[in-house]
């Protein structure tokens, strides 16, 4: 992926499992219209298409990490997140996170 450019304007090579991208988007589009926002000034402030929003929160694509991260950074929020695996020796949260200073 050419990481100069927005990463919403991107759509991934492989076919999602539907039921995996009907629920992101499902929850994308909540996320959007509880804060008010249209698709229009969603897409504006991300800078892509608002049928390139629509794609995304009608299931028709999956949105890579990264686009998630920009869509609900838009929002106002933060996507972070966090791997546990079954040794409970290795956990990876994305950020990175970093304790606060005091």
């Amino acid at each position: 992926m050419d990481h100069t450019t927005h990463p919403a304007k991107h759509t991934d090579a492989a076919p999602p499992d539907k039921t995996t991208t009907h629920t992101w988007g499902a929850f994308l589009k909540k996320a959007r219209r509880s804060r008010g926002m249209s698709q229009r000034a969603l897409a504006r402030e991300l800078g892509v298409s608002q049928a390139r929003i629509a794609q995304i929160e009608n299931g028709a694509s999956t949105p890579q990490i990264d686009t998630m991260a920009a869509y609900i950074t838009a929002l106002g929020g933060e996507l972070t997140l966090r791997a546990d695996f079954h040794d409970h020796v290795t956990q990876t949260t994305w950020p990175e996170q970093h304790p606060t200073e005091s």
